[in-house]
C-alpha cells in the first residue's frame, strides 16, 4: 500500500498530458471503427462495451465496429494480418491496443527494450494513415496479480510500465491520440487486489488450530480477527491477464473518459405538483400528481451506457456513473423516502432530498433500463463474434461469395442493433414508501 501515492502520482501526470492534448474524440455518421490488439481485445468484452457507449450516445448515427482481436498478437501480428484484417474492413477508425504480449520479452530489461514494439507501431500508425484512417493507440492493461500494487520492482506489470511510458511519449511526437490505460487501471485495480489477498490470507487463517503447529499462531490468529466485517474486495473474475465483465467495465470506462466523450444523456426537472420546469435533450409528458404519487412519461432523445445489469464495476469505480448523466430532479416533495419505479418496475429508493438535488439514473440496472442494456449488449456480441470471425475467415481466404454471405448477416445484425438502440419512452412513478426519511 506504500505505493499508492507514488502510482496516484503518476496518474495524475499521465491524465493531465492526455486531457491537456486531446480534444473529444468524436465520431461521425458511417464511421467504421476497427479495434485491433491481442486475447484481451478478442474477449470482446471492454472493446463491445465502448461499442454500446458510442450506439446509445448517438443513435441518430449508423455507426460500425468491427473487432480484430488474436490472441497472442504483438505488433508484428497485426502487421501482417494488416491487409485482409484491418484495411479489409474501409475504416475510418483504427485503434491498436497491445503491449501484455509485448512486453513479455527477456529483453525488456536493457535500455531501450521496447524499441521493436515502437518501432512496429511507428509502422502500423503509417499503414493506418495511408488508408486515410484515423489511429488511436491504446496500452495495455496490468496484470492483476501480486505485481500490480508491486510494479516498480515486480516483474509482469513492472515490464509492463516502459512500453506504456513509451507509447505515450510516441504518440505525443507523431500527433497520435494515445489512451494510457495501464497507470489508471494500477491506482484502480491495485488496492483491489490488496484487499481481495488479505481477506483471503485472513480466511485461510481462520482454519488454523493449534494442532497444525504453526509458529506465530496467535499472532496470525490476531491478525485475520483485525480484518472481521472490514469490506470484501471487488471481484474482477476471469484470470489475471483476462479480466471478467467488472474489469472490463473498468478498462471502458477509463478509455472512454481519455477519449474525453460526451457524458451528458439528458436531464429534466419536474415539481411535486406535475409542473415540468425544465427538460433538456427530452420530453416529458403526462406528468400528474396524484394522491401524493408523481407519474410521468419521459422520452430520451438518447440513452444512457449499458452497463449491462454489472453492480460491482461501479461500486468499485463511481466515476462510471458519470459518464452517463442521465439527470432527473424533483422538487418541493414531503420529507419522506420515495420508492421510483420505471414501467411498474422498482429501481431506486431515494429520500426527497436526494430527488431534489437531482439523481443521476446513468448507473441503474434494473428496470426496463437494464432489460435494453443486456438487449443492446447481446445483439452487440452476436455482431462481433460470430459474424465478425466469419467475414474475417473470408477476408483472409480472399473468398468472395463467403465475404458477401458475411457481410449481409453483419448488415441484418446491424439493423437490428439499430433499432434497439433508439429511445423508447419510461412511464415513471415516484410514491412515498412506508420506510422513513434518510
Amino acid at each position: 500500500m506504500k505505493m499508492k501515492p507514488l502510482i496516484l502520482l503518476c496518474l495524475a501526470a499521465f491524465c493531465s498530458r492526455i486531457s491537456a492534448a486531446e480534444p473529444a474524440f468524436t465520431l461521425k455518421n458511417n464511421d467504421t471503427w476497427v479495434m485491433a490488439g491481442d486475447s484481451i481485445t478478442a474477449q470482446r468484452l471492454h472493446t463491445n462495451y465502448i461499442e454500446a457507449f458510442y450506439r446509445t450516445r448517438y443513435p441518430q448515427l449508423h455507426l460500425h465496429f468491427r473487432n480484430s482481436g488474436i490472441p497472442g498478437n504483438r505488433t508484428g501480428s497485426i502487421l501482417d494480418r494488416f491487409d485482409y484484417d484491418v484495411a479489409a474492413w474501409k475504416p475510418t477508425i483504427v485503434s491498436i491496443e497491445l503491449g501484455m504480449n509485448d512486453a513479455n520479452n527477456p529483453r525488456v530489461d536493457v535500455p531501450n527494450g521496447y524499441a521493436g514494439y515502437i518501432d512496429g507501431m511507428t509502422k502500423l500508425v503509417g499503414n493506418i494513415r495511408a488508408i486515410n484512417a484515423r489511429p488511436v493507440l491504446i496500452s495495455s492493461s496490468p496484470v492483476n496479480d501480486g505485481s500490480i500494487m508491486n510494479a516498480w520492482v515486480g516483474d509482469r506489470c513492472r515490464r509492463i510500465h516502459p512500453f506504456t511510458v513509451a507509447l505515450t511519449e510516441f504518440g505525443q511526437k507523431e500527433n497520435v491520440l494515445t489512451v494510457d490505460q495501464y497507470h489508471p487501471l494500477l491506482a484502480l485495480w491495485g488496492p483491489n487486489k490488496t484487499l481481495d489477498d488479505a481477506n483471503a490470507l485472513a480466511a485461510h487463517i481462520r482454519l488454523l488450530k493449534p494442532e497444525h503447529n504453526i509458529p506465530d499462531l496467535k499472532t496470525l490468529q490476531a491478525f485475520a480477527k483485525s480484518w472481521e466485517g472490514k469490506p470484501a474486495a471487488f471481484q474482477l473474475t476471469g484470470d489475471d491477464v483476462h479480466v471478467g465483465p467488472a474489469g472490463q467495465y473498468t478498462m471502458a470506462a477509463t478509455i472512454l473518459a481519455a477519449l474525453n466523450v460526451d457524458r451528458e444523456v439528458s436531464s429534466a426537472t419536474i415539481k411535486a405538483d406535475g409542473t415540468v420546469v425544465d427538460a433538456k435533450s427530452c420530453k416529458i409528458t403526462e406528468a400528474v400528481s396524484k394522491n401524493g404519487v408523481l407519474s410521468f412519461t419521459r422520452l430520451d432523445a438518447r440513452s444512457p451506457w449499458p452497463l449491462g445489469g454489472s453492480g460491482a464495476a461501479p461500486a468499485l469505480m463511481p466515476e462510471i456513473a458519470d459518464l452517463s448523466r442521465y439527470m432527473l430532479t424533483v422538487s418541493g416533495l414531503s420529507p419522506a423516502t420515495y420508492v421510483v419505479t420505471m414501467d411498474g418496475k422498482p429501481v431506486a429508493t431515494l429520500s426527497d432530498k436526494e430527488l431534489a438535488k437531482g439523481w443521476n439514473m446513468g448507473a441503474v440496472t434494473d428496470g426496463p433500463l437494464g432489460d435494453r442494456s443486456r438487449q443492446i449488449l447481446s445483439l452487440i456480441n452476436d455482431l462481433q463474434n460470430p459474424l465478425n470471425a466469419a467475414w474475417r475467415a473470408a477476408s483472409k481466404d480472399k473468398d468472395a461469395v463467403k465475404l458477401a454471405e458475411a457481410q449481409k448477416a453483419i448488415d441484418a445484425c446491424e439493423a437490428k442493433v439499430q433499432d434497439a438502440v433508439q429511445p423508447t419512452a419510461i412511464h415513471f412513478e415516484i410514491a412515498p414508501s412506508k420506510a422513513p426519511a434518510k
